[in-house]
């Protein structure tokens, strides 16, 4: 049974949530590899708070989530621009959830800032957050809503992304922006805002909080079969 199929049947929220980021959107405009990791990160937050839910999301679970995820993306991108000439970096690194990038190769290299220490194995990743509790990084329950419905919340009060909208979820505004980061929202809010004519709002990206972390990276060499 394939961990897509196994997870459908204990926890179909985080099914759905894995399919959403095994077809994720893949983007690889730009000359730098931060460009690319703007639009090709996921963090996996879903994947750390259902783990304070359910004691099967061990592990070994969370390294076949990422291979799943990975697997797809070697797939989508075999056609791409960059197939031929260039190859990949796929990456897994430490962040408040572990996340997950791929950017095209560059003569830039490695696209982070920061002060990295390289891992061997996506392994060394994933065992930080065995005694790491999802919801203990918030003084809040994080997600007692779905992002839709903090989408349509921001909708409600016209694109706002401060006190109004903060009030109406019962949290901070601090709190607010951090889920709509930590949930890869900013595109969404910011198109709400376009609608409602508030400039965009600005968002922390990596190179703003990545300082000291632990990072797996894996090349793809050109046309790779």
């Amino acid at each position: 049974m394939s961990i897509l199929e196994m997870t459908k049947q204990r926890c179909p929220e985080l099914a759905g949530f894995l399919e959403g980021c095994c077809t994720a959107p893949l983007n690889f405009d730009g000359d730098h590899p931060i460009e690319h990791s703007r639009h090709n990160h996921i963090h996996l937050w879903a994947l750390e708070w259902w783990a304070d839910h359910h004691s099967w999301i061990d592990l070994e679970y969370r390294l076949e989530f990422v291979r799943e995820i990975f697997k797809h993306w070697r797939v989508r991108i075999k056609g791409m621009p960059p197939y031929q000439d260039r190859g990949y970096r796929l990456y897994l690194y430490e962040a408040m959830a572990p996340t997950i990038s791929v950017v095209a190769e560059t003569p830039f290299g490695f696209p982070y800032s920061g002060q990295p220490t390289f891992v061997a194995q996506r392994r060394e990743i994933m065992e930080l957050y065995l005694d790491r509790s999802w919801i203990s990084n918030f003084d809040f329950e994080p997600f007692e809503f779905s992002g839709k419905a903090l989408l349509d919340q921001i909708e409600k009060s016209s694109g706002s992304i401060g006190k109004p909208t903060a009030n109406a979820l019962g949290i901070k505004v601090g709190a607010l922006r951090t889920l709509i980061e930590q949930m890869g929202l900013q595109s969404s809010v910011n198109e709400i805002r376009k609608k409602y004519k508030r400039r965009p709002a600005r968002f922390s990206d990596e190179e703003e909080y990545l300082h000291k972390y632990r990072i797996h990276e894996q090349r793809i060499e050109p046309g790779f079969a």
